[in-house]
């Protein structure tokens, strides 16, 4: 997995800076966030100082996702064996 953090990739008029994050999966594989192995995602610097690094945000964003019931469906259907 690649990330890509762009940090205040855009100001606010209240002077609050807008991050950027990419994530890429190798070979575009599915992830709890996304079906497609990419995601940009922005939000704001609070988020970042409350989870530390970018890459601490992704692992606790991935955490969090993987606890979803549609990912858990996603998972045993994909491991599941089928005859056609």
């Amino acid at each position: 997995m690649t990330i890509n953090y762009k940090e205040n990739y855009s100001e606010t008029t209240k002077g609050n800076g807008v991050h950027h994050l990419e994530v890429i999966t190798e070979n575009r594989q599915p992830i709890p966030f996304t079906e497609t192995g990419y995601r940009s995602h922005f939000f704001n610097v609070e988020e970042l100082k409350y989870y530390g690094t970018p890459v601490d945000y992704v692992k606790v964003w991935l955490e969090e996702k993987a606890k979803s019931k549609a990912w858990k469906a996603y998972k045993k259907k994909k491991n599941q064996l089928t005859l056609f």
